[in-house]
């Protein structure tokens, strides 16, 4: 999760708060290398799954996803939860809104993804201090023991998020599934001086506060759950006068977050990331996790279908940890155009973003959907008139410029219906 095992909380808090990070790659050879001897020691022994491979090359462990991952639920988690019990925990606490509910003292909880694929995820006492002690000691203002109210959107609570509470602090959930008029209301009231909250819903407390429905003025702002876009950051920080730090967190664990140059770096003091690249020409790769500390349920050689650009330049905060150009998006949702030498060509969703950017018109958000041959293109603009055409014109463009062929475009005015828990300005909707 956060801390290699043997770790305490205030050692991951100290390092998160005051570290450098590694200042070379060896450094972080040298550092994974004792993580994984750790994993084979203590943690693989104790999983029925995993006990097998403890003396293996790491290179025979099985591959996972998630799909295999709840398939084989039961055997790989150390506390010997049966998957059937721990889905009707997952299932009650969400039909409920109450995300109290443990087994033992292992903490459960259950995520739709953007695949709707529903996976769980399990934390122990001791995981969940680690990983409020990283997030305390990267995104606590200063001074460190002055008070703090934290504001924290997301779909659905749990005892991990539960944890970052302590004396100095006040934390409050907000359930994405209440009205947002709600929501917000609460939010004025709470006057956050954190506000953690996926990119879309940033971006709609950020309009909210332009249009004089909100008074706060956070002093941190995280984006969580989702790819932040620079359309949805841009607006963040002309309204709130300070850039959106990012962390880049899903079920299987913390994969990233910004560093005080606002760069996106890999979380690998703790995470070992292998890469499935991916044909494009800039290095994209799916990452292939395997996590050092996750103590109740294991994730090791975990492939994500997450798209990551990686950075090549170094960061100016001199870690070393490999920093991102951008999350990509899924793999399932990449454009790939035919090539003039019938060789598919990978589309950029920042190709898609320029293209938007550069239209005549003002355009306040979009959405692209290829089905069948067909994409559409979904401007929310007040002149589709011009923008439509505009539109055309600038994807052809784009694909001449990478050598492809688009299909068909229609392009519509407003947004389609959301079809997803989480925002996907682009989709591909596979038959």
């Amino acid at each position: 999760m956060i801390a290699q095992p043997g770790s305490s909380p205030l050692r991951a808090f100290l390092a998160a708060r005051y570290g450098r990070g590694f200042a070379t790659r060896n450094e972080i050879i040298a550092w994974q290398a004792a993580g994984l001897r750790k994993l084979r020691q203590k943690i693989m022994p104790r999983s029925p799954f995993y006990a097998a491979f403890a003396t293996a090359p790491m290179a025979d462990w099985p591959v996972m996803n998630k799909a295999l991952l709840m398939q084989h639920f039961t055997g790989i988690n150390t506390r010997g939860i049966h998957l059937d019990t721990a889905m009707e925990v997952a299932l009650r606490s969400e039909e409920s809104r109450d995300f109290a509910p443990m087994i033992g003292d292992v903490a459960v909880g259950l995520s739709t993804g953007t695949s709707g694929q529903r996976g769980l995820f399990l934390t122990n006492k001791r995981e969940r201090a680690l990983w409020a002690a990283v997030m305390c000691g990267r995104f606590w203002p200063s001074p460190l023991l002055s008070q703090q109210r934290i504001a924290f959107f997301l779909r659905a609570n749990n005892a991990l998020y539960e944890s970052l509470s302590n004396p100095l602090m006040q934390f409050h959930f907000y359930d994405l599934l209440n009205p947002f008029e709600g929501n917000l209301a609460a939010l004025d009231a709470q006057k956050p001086t954190v506000l953690i909250a996926p990119a879309q819903i940033l971006g709609q407390i950020a309009k909210a506060q332009e249009a004089g429905q909100l008074r706060i003025a956070p002093r941190r702002i995280i984006s969580v759950a989702e790819v932040l876009s620079p359309e949805d950051s841009a607006i963040i920080e002309t309204v709130f006068g300070q850039r959106p730090e990012q962390v880049y967190q899903c079920t299987e664990g913390v994969l990233a977050y910004t560093c005080r140059h606002g760069s996106l770096h890999l979380n690998e003091r703790y995470i070992h990331f292998d890469r499935d690249e991916i044909e494009g020409g800039n290095g994209a790769f799916c990452p292939v996790i395997t996590d050092f500390t996750r103590q109740t349920l294991p994730i090791l050689r975990y492939r994500l279908d997450d798209v990551l650009i990686p950075d090549p330049t170094p960061c100016p905060c001199g870690c070393a940890s490999q920093r991102l150009l951008r999350i990509e998006g899924r793999a399932d949702d990449m454009l790939w155009w035919p090539g003039a030498d019938g060789r598919p060509r990978l589309v950029p969703a920042d190709a898609i973003r320029q293209a938007v950017a550069t239209l005549p018109v003002p355009v306040r958000d979009y959405r692209v959907i290829e089905e069948a041959g067909q994409l559409t293109v979904w401007l929310d603009t007040t002149i589709p008139e011009i923008a439509g055409p505009a539109m055309q014109q600038a994807l052809h463009k784009v694909a001449a410029g990478l050598g492809c062929q688009p299909p068909a475009i229609t392009v519509k005015r407003g947004l389609p219906p959301d079809e997803g828990a989480k925002r996907r300005r682009v989709l591909v909707k596979r038959g």
